[in-house]
């Protein structure tokens, strides 16, 4: 759907009154190019004669990196996907008492989908902070600054998510699972904050005079 565009059309169907890219496929791209500044800073360390005794952590890290990168880009088309069903549903027929129910079921299936790619994107987004502060003390410390905005693009990508899901929450009739998801949220946001000051804390004492 978009990641086959180029980014120039990315940002034009972003931008205009089209149904999608929303807010989850938009954070999930943040949170890529966040990653991918991770990334960049680590791969700048490999090869590095002054970096050689830490070079298998550095490939260790990357690997996870990585991952957090494609699953990140997946959300990127997963979350304007599972937005879109929400077209099929209100097309579906609702003049009868039967019709208005099967519909009812079909839109509450729809928000719980809807729910997940934005979740999705948290916990990727949290994972690939997680390697964060120890990419900023053993990785190049030329590009540290550039770890320092994987921290801060990836944050943001977690904050822009939760407010997806907490929209689908906010009509969803399932308390059960609405108390669950608020409460995981809840947790990667706080894990997100801890690593995102002590990354940023690290980043600040090397570039700041």
């Amino acid at each position: 759907m978009f990641l086959e565009k180029s980014l120039n059309e990315y940002f034009a169907a972003a931008a205009s009154n089209e149904e999608v890219p929303g807010g989850g496929s938009i954070s999930a791209a943040v949170g890529t190019l966040g990653a991918c500044m991770a990334s960049m800073a680590a791969n700048f360390t490999l090869g590095k004669k002054k970096y050689a005794e830490v070079e298998d952590e550095i490939k260790e890290l990357i690997v996870g990196i990585e991952v957090a990168i494609s699953d990140l880009k997946k959300c990127i088309e997963k979350d304007s996907e599972a937005f879109l069903k929400f077209n099929d549903v209100y097309a579906m027929p609702n003049s009868t008492d039967e019709e208005k129910a099967a519909r009812t079921v079909k839109m509450q299936e729809t928000l719980k989908n809807a729910m997940q790619p934005p979740y999705e994107i948290m916990k990727s987004a949290l994972e690939a902070m997680t390697l964060l502060p120890r990419l900023a003390e053993i990785g190049n410390q030329n590009l540290i600054s550039d770890t320092g905005v994987a921290a801060i693009m990836l944050k943001a990508a977690i904050d822009g998510a939760r407010l997806n899901v907490l929209v689908n929450i906010r009509y969803i009739k399932d308390d059960s699972l609405c108390n669950t998801t608020a409460a995981q949220v809840a947790q990667i946001v706080m894990k997100s904050e801890k690593l995102a000051a002590k990354t940023l804390k690290m980043v600040e004492e090397a570039v700041v005079k």
